[in-house]
């Protein structure tokens, strides 16, 4: 029968290389306990006869009743391996009576359903065997929803992929893609040396925050994320270059009329024709996207319109075979009119196929993403109109060392969640517009 050892680890490289050949997320690395900062981190590995069979990211807060334990999308390792997972448990179980844990909460990446067709979830019976604890109710997860979007890359290409998504993503990115949208990308270096980029980031999430009434969070936590994460993800800004898009509108209107002078002549082909027409027909466009923009762009800033305006934020992080989309918005400006909601998007994953990436997470979902009357139900549709499924995963799993006390600390969670999200609403609001004031 194979042994196995478990440690402490201290060598953060050597664990953040084994989680990312062996399916890790970044949410298993050191990268993101730097990101959590909050939380006091241990990180854990287990070795058999021929190396490294196991890492653990184990991320430790006081929640008053005692000290709990939260290990991001579980355990890398082999999860049907079954005498693994029972010594590791039996290990965990030690260390966190030494270190007076109440329990450890882990959201494993097992994954239970693909669009609503079951998947062999043998690992989840291998875990609870073990000793860990399914959650009742999936709904009343403590850290994160079980629902995800994914988009699946592996043996894509753009023209592949391109075919899988919805209709409304095409027609985005024509709107988006004729040259008006250009996108700038910031990482953990570059975002030391334009710190300006940052308040643009921030100034579209909050514009974001306060049309979908999601709990912004403060500008020093976007700037930790991406600079914690040490170049596994990066910040991208869309803008739309007003100057640029004057002079296209300039070429525009210049095809257009070469194209209708060619019309009125006599003498060719069909296929000449046809092409012709193509070509004044994307001229025409451009000028009335680019007219309603003026529009649009004189209503709110009247003669002192920008020369650029930020108009899509997102951070992207890529480890791995994966990339999550950690958070994303855009400006109630040009919204319709340049779509760069789609030209973002679009973005993120072809930058996602250009570096291998097989899987491309666009988000949890909150609620059943199957309920018409679910309020993200937009959401969910959106994000599926980019050859996305809908992943679930079995929940969250508890270890358990004091019952009395996690159950009072389960039975507390939904109002401190509650508090915590109204008094961090209020800080941000009150200090938005306090910097908009100076």
């Amino acid at each position: 029968m194979a042994s196995y050892t478990f440690k402490s680890q201290d060598d953060l490289a050597a664990f953040n290389l084994f989680s990312e050949q062996n399916g890790g997320s970044v949410y298993q690395t050191s990268y993101w306990a730097d990101v959590k900062n909050a939380w006091k981190p241990s990180f854990y590995m287990g070795y058999g006869e021929n190396g490294p069979v196991l890492c653990a990211l184990c991320l430790e807060r006081d929640v008053k009743v005692g000290k709990v334990w939260y290990i991001p999308d579980g355990f890398v390792c082999d999860y049907t391996n079954a005498a693994l997972i029972s010594a590791f448990a039996a290990y965990l179980k030690k260390e966190m009576k030494k270190n007076g844990i109440i329990a450890a909460v882990l959201d494993p990446l097992i994954t239970e359903k693909i669009d609503r067709t079951p998947c062999d979830t043998a690992a989840l019976d291998v875990l609870l065997q073990c000793g860990f604890v399914q959650t009742a109710d999936k709904n009343e997860y403590i850290v994160q929803p079980n629902v995800t979007i994914e988009t699946s890359l592996a043996g894509e290409t753009p023209d592949s992929l391109l075919k899988k998504c919805d209709k409304g993503v095409r027609h985005g990115l024509k709107a988006a893609a004729d040259g008006a949208l250009l996108c700038e990308t910031y990482d953990h270096i570059t975002i030391e040396e334009h710190p300006e980029k940052l308040d643009e980031f921030f100034s579209v999430m909050t514009e974001t925050s306060d049309r979908v009434s999601f709990i912004q969070r403060d500008k020093a936590y976007y700037k930790n994320m991406v600079t914690a994460l040490q170049g596994k993800a990066v910040m991208d800004l869309i803008y739309c270059d007003n100057a640029q898009r004057a002079e296209q509108c300039r070429q525009a209107r210049e095809t257009a009329e070469r194209c209708t002078a060619a019309l009125a002549a006599e003498g060719m082909s069909k296929k000449e024709i046809a092409a012709l027409k193509k070509e004044l027909e994307t001229a025409q466009n451009f000028i009335s996207r680019s007219e309603k923009a003026d529009n649009e762009l004189q209503a709110l800033y009247g003669d002192a319109v920008p020369e650029r305006i930020c108009l899509g934020a997102a951070i992207t992080s890529r480890f791995g075979k994966t990339a999550i989309c950690l958070y994303g918005g855009t400006r109630n400006i040009l919204r319709n009119t340049f779509r760069p909601t789609h030209f973002m998007n679009w973005h993120r994953l072809l930058v996602s196929m250009e570096n291998g990436i097989e899987n491309h997470d666009l988000g949890r979902i909150t609620g059943d993403p199957y309920d018409e009357n679910n309020p993200l139900a937009g959401l969910c549709k959106y994000k599926l109109s980019y050859g996305g499924n809908v992943k679930e995963f079995v929940g969250d799993l508890y270890l358990i060392n004091d019952p009395i006390r996690f159950r009072l600390f389960t039975q507390l969670l939904p109002k401190v969640k509650k508090i915590k999200n109204t008094v961090l609403k209020k800080t941000i609001k009150s200090a938005t517009v306090s910097n908009s004031t100076k």
